[in-house]
């Protein structure tokens, strides 16, 4: 955690808190409650829900698999990310901003993408039944999350597109 946190170089506080600002509401500035609650809260409550209450833990198999697609989530976007740099530069003040904030989204998903794929090959590893539980409820809230911004990435990809073609 200091290594991930801790250390100039990685900030990935710098990345979640550019997130939160994407979660802002528009005319008040503000951040947006029912944005944090959708992208951050449901995601973590549904996980804690799934493993603790249904008893549904992550198996070897399910973890290896997940390794698979957060691997491909993360080169897909990586790749995505390096594209849309080119839009930042736009003249378009709207244009700009949407570009802006999804190359932060598109971040914050490539890193959950890597914490949740590294998770994943641990999980694997580890017999301890709590560590699988708390493990298990990391890489589940992170694909809920991911799949929140893939769906808030994709929207505002098709806004750029809309927007390029009037």
């Amino acid at each position: 955690m200091i290594m991930l946190f801790g250390n100039r170089k990685v900030r990935l506080l710098k990345i979640i808190c550019e997130q939160m600002k994407v979660f802002r509401n528009a005319k008040t500035k503000n951040l947006s409650l029912w944005d944090f609650v959708c992208f951050v809260i449901f995601p973590i409550v549904i996980a804690v829900v799934v493993v603790v209450k249904l008893k549904l833990i992550i198996s070897v198999d399910l973890a290896e698999l997940f390794t698979t697609v957060f691997s491909i989530i993360f080169t897909v976007l990586f790749g995505f990310a390096a594209i849309l740099v080119s839009k930042i530069d736009s003249e378009k003040e709207l244009e700009k901003k949407v570009a802006e904030e999804t190359f932060v989204s598109i971040i914050t998903s490539t890193t959950l993408s890597l914490i949740a794929g590294v998770l994943s090959i641990v999980l694997t590893q580890v017999n301890n039944e709590i560590a699988i539980e708390i493990i298990s409820i990391i890489v589940l809230s992170a694909s809920f999350m991911i799949v929140m911004l893939l769906l808030l990435i994709t929207k505002r990809t098709f806004l750029l597109y809309v927007d390029n073609k009037k």
